[in-house]
């Protein structure tokens, strides 16, 4: 679960950041907004509206996002529940049933992962990609 979580955010987070996104959007109404996001390996659903962010893969996992004011992600999903705080600066602190993650970001968009099992992961980005 620890490993679908922390994929989940860091996923959300890149495709953030991604300047090629093969999503649709296929609907727009009051109840919020409707988007279908295909990737290299699977689909998935996702529906935006004032109450947060609803997602379902092709799987069949779900997952729903709230997010506060603050930067606060409380995530409830079909594989367990998390919190993720992230501040002014995208660092995040990330609580599990499983432990606690966080990932950490430097002005160059370099990050530092560190899982619950306390291993650390150094992404560099490098400045051509940029």
């Amino acid at each position: 679960m620890k490993k679908t979580i922390l994929t989940f955010v860091l996923t959300s987070f890149l495709f953030a950041c991604s300047e090629e996104k093969k999503t649709e959007e296929v609907s727009t109404d009051s109840d919020g907004m409707h988007i279908t996001v295909h990737d290299d390996s699977t689909d998935a659903d996702v529906k935006v509206n004032a109450n947060g962010i609803h997602v379902k893969t092709n799987d069949g996992k779900e997952a729903d996002v709230k997010i506060d004011a603050n930067g606060t992600m409380d995530i409830k999903s079909s594989e367990g529940d998390a919190t993720v705080k992230m501040d002014k600066n995208g660092n995040m602190d990330i609580k599990t049933k499983d432990g606690d993650a966080s990932v950490k970001m430097d002005k160059s968009g370099n990050m530092q992962i560190k899982g619950p099992d306390g291993k650390e992961i150094n992404v560099k980005i490098p400045t051509d990609a940029r």
